[in-house]
């Protein structure tokens, strides 16, 4: 009888262990997972990347506003108004000079153009045909500057700038209302604002 109830009662305790239930609570994940495609990277905190917020474009300022263009070279208003302000001392220098009539002085603001060119009979015969006091007879260079230079740029003033090269500009100084006459014509040459003939 004994060996005949143990089968039984072995099945009896296979059936019943097979039956258990898990509790719910245990057989649910804490937090839902975002599946996983295959050859796809899911995103991590390292990997992702923070977009950035877009940029204003990039604004030219005022003082670079290009006002006169010589081929590949550019002046912009910043360098309009610096070379305005070193032609004004330059003008300022001259008006002493022409005011004390330094002779010696005013030669550091010439060319070897300029010079040359006032210095030559010829020219100098031509200009003094065109002097309003006449029997004046220009005959150096000394004379061109005393007879002709001092009487006429007395009391300059700097009312605009013309460039005509990156390194020439007229100086412009108006004689009446809207009447504009160029006064002096200056070069800069080895960083020295040298007056230059018209047509050099």
């Amino acid at each position: 009888m004994k060996k005949k109830l143990y089968p039984a009662l072995i099945l009896f305790v296979f059936f019943f262990t097979a039956c258990k239930t898990v509790p719910v609570d245990s057989a649910l994940p804490a937090d839902p997972v975002t599946p996983i495609k295959p050859g796809v990277e899911t995103p991590t905190e390292s990997t992702v990347k923070p977009i950035a917020a877009p940029t204003a474009p990039e604004t030219v300022s005022d003082e670079d506003t290009v006002v006169v263009q010589f081929d590949t070279i550019t002046i912009t208003k910043q360098t309009f108004k610096n070379t305005k302000s070193e032609i004004q001392l330059v003008v300022e220098d001259l008006n002493k000079i022409t005011f004390s009539k330094n002779f010696e002085s005013w030669q550091n603001y010439l060319t070897d153009e300029y010079r040359k060119n006032f210095s030559d009979l010829a020219i100098l015969e031509k200009v003094s045909a065109s002097l309003p006091v006449k029997n004046v007879q220009l005959r150096t260079l000394k004379d061109y500057f005393t007879y002709v230079f001092v009487p006429s740029r007395q009391n300059m003033r700097v009312d605009d700038i013309q460039f005509v090269s990156p390194t020439r500009v007229y100086v412009i100084m108006e004689i009446a209302p809207k009447s504009p006459a160029a006064i002096y014509i200056l070069e800069k040459t080895s960083g020295k604002w040298k007056l230059v003939l018209k047509n050099q």
